[in-house]
């Protein structure tokens, strides 16, 4: 077969090729050239991001004779023989698992290599050895011969052992932005003479999810048609919603024009969109929505936070569109747009008052009253009090979790969470808790107390879901590894933040226990004390 797809024809054969990764890219670099090289190294990441054609151009740097500032030079016979080496010995985990399979790679590492100075093990999916496997592993990592380099790639670290992390030097490879993507498919099409529209291209980058793989194996299959490829090209060839179709959705959605958006629902599944990939864009959508409220008070779906709940539980059912469209019809009835930012007390009465006309349109004539007017209005106004506090009492909330983690913060209490971590994975996995399974997947355990623990996500969108959810999963968590635990979520940005102050002050015992507020979950006490004490505004505690 002399065709080769685009991934593995522009597989990098250098470091100047390699894109997206430009910090792991850095250190191996300088690890080459000063030749300080590890026996083992643990490559995680999301699908396509470059690990194993990293660990491959790894391998055949350190054992190219000639190297040129830390890039293979291509001419000595390492080089030349690299895909025929039988010194690069690549291992699919998945299906060589068995304790049988690592017995024999703990035999074959004494022999030496035969034509390079290092023998490399490149063993891919290695969370997908078993744990008879892991533990006949565990002292041949520690301990290789001196010849013998192990580079383990991983798209699950969570399902890796501890006692393997700490044998290996971890480098953990980002989604690649979708800037870079376009840049790289840019490239290629111009030396593959492939035709094909800019917008294309960013499209392409958006459905690879930051896989640069994936993207090149989207414009593989595209490059086969005749003609330009055009937006239109790609709408035909895959199911696909474009930036445009989601944002003409979420518009009719907020304007209540219910025909139309359903027309449009329609027309995405007639053209094969499937339900998951619909309620990704929805959810990004509306997480950005909600996102917008809680910084800035302005709310243009105003029961935006039960409509992410009620779309999540969409998610791996029969029958998705019509769920789809029930969880929309249900949640629109109660779409009230919300410009203002910040509520003053003038814009508050007047809000209560418009508030109070739209109710009492609804009424029948006979039961309109001016009683009826001023009572509907000031109950509707406590009600954006009460959600304003709440939103200020769940910020001190975060803050004071923050605090109580870093209070008696204890590794060996992380040690036994992460354990406990595959534990409720697997527990999850099992129940089809999908909600959890993507919270554990795009987290990370930084702190742990003996009564908090601090998480940091990937994006600030993802802290604010999550911690939607941390009450929740404290239950979960008490009921399947019996421990009592708040968590909070932040994003990487303030994490290295929060984590920087605590440096600072941690010999001043700056940090002491706090006791959290309740939040207002009931509006009716304020109202009824109201009526026995006046106008002044009671908070529920």
């Amino acid at each position: 077969m002399d065709y080769k797809v685009l991934y593995r024809k522009y597989r990098p054969d250098n470091f100047n090729d390699l894109v997206g990764q430009d910090h792991i890219k850095e250190l191996l670099l300088q690890s080459i050239l000063t030749n300080k090289l590890s026996h083992a190294y643990l490559f995680t990441g999301p699908r396509g991001t470059g690990k194993t054609s990293t660990a491959k151009l790894f391998a055949k740097i350190i054992n190219c004779e000639n190297h040129i500032e830390g890039n293979p030079c291509e001419k000595c016979n390492p080089c030349l023989n690299y895909n025929n080496s039988a010194d690069i010995v690549e291992i699919d985990a998945a299906s060589n698992n068995g304790v049988d399979e690592i017995r024999e790679l703990r035999d074959n590492v004494k022999i030496a290599p035969t034509m390079s100075k290092y023998k490399v093990y490149i063993i891919d999916e290695v969370h997908m050895l078993s744990s008879s496997a892991w533990n006949a592993f565990l002292k041949t990592l520690e301990e290789p011969p001196n010849h013998v380099i192990f580079i383990l790639a991983t798209t699950e670290i969570y399902k890796v052992p501890i006692t393997v992390m700490s044998r290996c030097q971890r480098f953990d490879f980002q989604k690649i932005s979708e800037e870079v993507i376009v840049n790289k498919l840019k490239e290629i099409t111009k030396k593959e003479k492939i035709k094909i529209d800019d917008e294309v291209l960013l499209e392409l980058a958006k459905l690879s999810d930051g896989g640069l793989r994936d993207a090149l194996g989207l414009l593989d299959q595209l490059s086969k048609l005749s003609g330009k490829i055009t937006l239109d090209t790609l709408k035909n060839s895959y199911g696909i919603l474009t930036k445009k179709d989601v944002d003409d959705f979420i518009t009719l959605y907020k304007d209540n024009k219910i025909t139309e958006f359903i027309n449009l629902l329609n027309s995405f599944n007639e053209r094969g969109v499937s339900g998951d990939v619909l309620l990704n864009h929805l959810l990004e959508s509306l997480l950005s929505e909600l996102i917008k409220y809680k910084t800035t008070g302005s709310k243009e779906i105003a029961n935006v936070d039960n409509l992410i709940i009620d779309l999540e539980e969409c998610y791996q059912k029969r029958n998705q569109y019509l769920l789809i469209k029930t969880v929309l019809v249900k949640n629109i009835d109660t779409s009230i747009l919300e410009k203002e930012a910040v509520l003053s007390e003038t814009n508050l009465a007047k809000k209560g008052t418009i508030i109070s006309r739209e109710i009492i349109s609804e009424e029948k004539p006979e039961e309109i009253s001016d009683e009826n007017l001023s009572k509907k209005g000031s109950i509707i106004s406590r009600e954006i009090i009460s959600e304003s506090k709440k939103e200020t009492i769940e910020s001190k909330i975060i803050d004071i979790r923050i605090n109580n983690s870093f209070v008696d913060a204890d590794k060996t209490l992380k040690e036994q969470l992460l354990n406990d971590w595959i534990t409720l994975i697997e527990h999850f996995s099992n129940t089809g808790e999908t909600k959890f399974l993507s919270l554990f997947e795009n987290s990370t355990i930084e702190v742990v107390s003996p009564t908090n623990v601090l998480i940091s996500t990937n994006t600030f969108t993802n802290s604010v879901l999550f911690n939607s959810l941390s009450d929740e999963l404290s239950e979960e968590v008490k009921k399947i590894v019996k421990k009592e635990l708040k968590f909070v979520f932040i994003d990487k940005e303030r994490w290295l933040e929060e984590r920087n102050i605590y440096i600072s002050n941690k010999d001043k015992k700056t940090y002491e226990l706090m006791d959290e507020p309740e939040i207002i979950k009931d509006n009716q006490t304020a109202v009824k004390a109201e009526e026995i004490f006046g106008e002044t505004l009671v908070e529920v505690k």
